[in-house]
């Protein structure tokens, strides 16, 4: 069975490539002319490499001939300026789902893999369930709202699914890396909350149990998921920050400098490097976009109707999925 994966070469999406290749699919990855190879070296023979663009209209049918499932993974999570992030996460969504459309029928299902910065963060411990309203508080939220918007178009062309992960962790990620390099030199930065007690609280899930998730959202019989569906695909368990930076030093045998980061701080680096980033035409992790993420104190989300519909369950909780992590690191020398 034939599958086309979006942004194969990071780190999810080699991480699903690897297990649809296990599972006896003939998997295609859709791939830039100047995307790196480093997170695929090790499945060689496993899939083919299919250069397309999202920008590139023509490319994207040429690269669907045939294809019966779907999984776009594609998108930026760090841009300059709001059209570089609905140019790369909104249009180029909207591009694919068109192509899929044009190229005919015999598609299985489309799985668009989202975020949960497009519904925005939650007002409480209450965890976000897919029936409350999307309010995202920054532009890569906005954009990858907009993404969803676009593929919901096509719901009754062909099956669609929406994946709305939180934070993703696991090997050959750089994101949550940084915060694994910077506890492994003994420092730990807190961000505070706002909150009783100053915890921020996080949902979290290892990028394994993530495209299992994405998987089961595949092959799912749409008598079972009808076309349009959205799931929050998460761990079980809801974590403070300072509980995340905890576990990571635990696992990595440090006892961490632990500081209070203020929040006049992060706002005048960001203003730094989005000003830097002005001047350079480059994206930077840390911008003032991303401190209207930063802020909130609930980045929270249930996976219920996940484990009810998709029969999904995670096999990592924190402290076994950063120990896989870490281990991972230091076996190929990051850390």
């Amino acid at each position: 069975m034939k599958v086309l994966v979006t942004g194969a070469s990071g780190f999810i999406g080699s991480t699903l490539i690897e297990q649809l290749s296990s599972l006896g699919f003939e998997v295609h990855a859709l791939m830039r002319k100047t995307s790196s190879l480093s997170n695929l070296s090790h499945l060689e023979g496993k899939f083919e490499r299919v250069e397309g663009d999202l920008s590139n209209f023509d490319s994207l049918r040429n690269a669907l001939k045939d294809v019966k499932y779907v999984f776009h993974l594609a998108g930026a999570t760090a841009a300059p300026n709001r059209d570089a992030y609905f140019e790369h996460n909104a249009r180029g969504t909207e591009r694919l789902a068109r192509a899929v459309a044009e190229v005919g029928p015999g598609l299985t299902r489309f799985v668009h893999v989202s975020s949960l910065a497009a519904a925005g963060p939650s007002s409480s411990l209450n965890p976000r369930v897919e029936a409350d309203t999307e309010q995202p508080v920054s532009y890569y939220g906005e954009s990858k709202l907009q993404g969803e918007k676009e593929v919901l178009k096509y719901k009754d062309a062909y099956p669609v699914t929406i994946i709305r992960p939180p934070i993703v962790y696991g090997p050959k990620d750089k994101g949550v890396f940084t915060i694994i390099q910077t506890v492994a030199k003994n420092f730990m930065p807190v961000l505070q909350g706002s909150a009783q007690g100053g915890h921020k609280y996080y949902s979290a899930i290892h990028a394994e149990d993530l495209c299992r998730g994405i998987v089961q959202a595949g092959v799912a019989p749409v008598e079972k998921v009808p076309s349009g569906e959205i799931f929050y695909v998460s761990g079980n368990e809801v974590h403070t920050y300072r509980e995340i930076l905890t576990t990571i030093a635990e696992c990595l045998e440090r006892d961490p400098f632990s500081f209070n980061v203020p929040k006049i701080a992060i706002k005048a680096a960001a203003t730094a490097l989005s000003v830097a980033g002005f001047i350079t035409r480059k994206s930077f992790p840390l911008n003032l976009d991303k401190v209207n993420e930063l802020l909130p104190d609930y980045w929270i989300c249930s996976n219920e109707k996940a484990k009810k519909l998709l029969r999904f369950s995670p096999e990592f909780d924190l402290r076994t999925g950063m120990s896989h992590s870490i281990e991972w690191y230091k076996r190929h020398r990051w850390i």
